[in-house]
């Protein structure tokens, strides 16, 4: 039986190869923004957004397993405001910069939209066509704290393992019907983007939470046998070897039905891989849980929110000064990489917290005037 009261940061410490599949999964999403498209044989960004929603979907159903978590609407905003106020300078400063590099006519659309970015709705938005204006990744910040928004009420989904099992075939089902719906064209409603909206990715988060009862119940029987050196180190090697095969195996379905599967079955498929990579007992596991291993990959997020814009900023650079980085588009891309991740790794370690406590003073002010 899993403690109620144990911490989640512990049991979070538990999912280290999970972290690195999220890290390379940004890594990915910055080359198919970064990179020249055309040179690529996966759509990076539509595979590596729907593995971050899974995966997304698993912790917080990993970490909330048999806790108690009150569903209410004062909780929501609570556990929201938790996760949003770490990401929220990053999404002013996209959001800014993007309002002063529009060289478009301002009109009563693009206010929408600013405003929409601004309360982290932008999900929500009506123009498609103009979504991108302002902040091209803010959508995914909007539909994760949708997810998050929704946490309190979907963990009822996951309090034992028949329901939890006869609602992934069911989410899963409608899932699969909004996707031929779409396909087909059948679904208009006010020019929204499905595949960047709260419903469709909120669906992916649940069906990976959806996971965690089975996930924990065969985790349990593992443990059991484990009750001697050589089956430990059995299952290490087995582990070991299904870590090092399984991304190998994930690239080559990828690459071979990029353009036959549609997105829903991809989703199904990410789905039994997040469930195999959650189990940390390989020798792999143990490489990316040293300490500097994940030091290098605790800052995913910030590197995601602030890599269009300093993509951007790094090319007026070099279009000003008129001097390219190197002459090939991989060096290019490394090097990119590499200052977004210093960058990042700054403002994580140096401003992220203070600046998550001056949004915390400026919203306790803001409650107390209009108490």
């Amino acid at each position: 039986m899993i403690d109620k009261l144990e911490n989640p940061k512990k049991r979070r410490n538990n999912l280290n190869y999970i972290a690195f599949i999220k890290f390379w999964a940004m890594i990915l999403i910055m080359r198919w923004h970064l990179y020249p498209q055309h040179k690529m044989k996966i759509d990076y960004g539509a595979r590596m957004c729907e593995i971050l929603f899974i995966s997304s979907g698993f912790l917080v159903g990993y970490n909330y397993y048999k806790r108690e978590m009150p569903d209410t609407f004062t909780t929501s905003f609570k556990y929201v405001y938790k996760h949003l106020r770490t990401f929220y300078p990053l999404e002013v400063i996209n959001v800014l910069y993007g309002v002063y590099n529009y060289t478009n006519k301002f009109g009563r659309s693009e206010l929408e939209i600013f405003i929409l970015n601004i309360l982290i709705m932008k999900t929500w938005s009506r123009y498609f066509k103009e979504v991108s204006c302002f902040s091209g990744l803010s959508w995914f910040l909007s539909a994760l704290m949708f997810c998050y928004f929704l946490t309190p009420f979907l963990l009822g989904g996951i309090k034992n393992i028949k329901n939890s099992l006869i609602l992934f075939v069911i989410v899963a089902f409608i899932r699969i019907v909004i996707e031929e719906f779409i396909r087909k064209g059948s679904i208009n409603i006010l020019d929204i983007h499905f595949h960047r909206g709260p419903v469709i990715r909120c669906m992916e988060f649940f069906l990976g939470m959806l996971t965690i009862p089975s996930f924990f119940k065969l985790k349990e029987y593992i443990d059991k046998i484990r009750f001697n050196c050589f089956i430990n180190q059995l299952i290490f090697v087995i582990f070991t070897i299904i870590q090092l095969l399984s991304p190998i195996l994930l690239y080559i379905i990828m690459v071979k039905y990029n353009s036959v599967l549609h997105r829903c079955y991809f989703v199904l498929i990410f789905c039994v891989f997040i469930f195999v990579f959650g189990y940390d007992y390989g020798y792999l596991s143990n490489l990316i849980s040293m300490k500097y291993s994940k030091m290098i990959m605790s800052c995913q997020m910030e590197m995601y929110l602030i890599h269009f814009t300093l993509n951007s900023i790094i090319d007026k650079i070099k279009k000003y000064i008129n001097w390219k980085l190197t002459s090939n588009d991989e060096y290019d891309f490394i090097i990119k990489v590499i200052i977004v991740f210093i960058i990042a790794f700054t403002y994580k370690n140096k401003l992220k917290e203070k600046l998550a406590l001056t949004m915390d003073l400026i919203v306790n002010l803001i409650l107390f005037i209009f108490k």
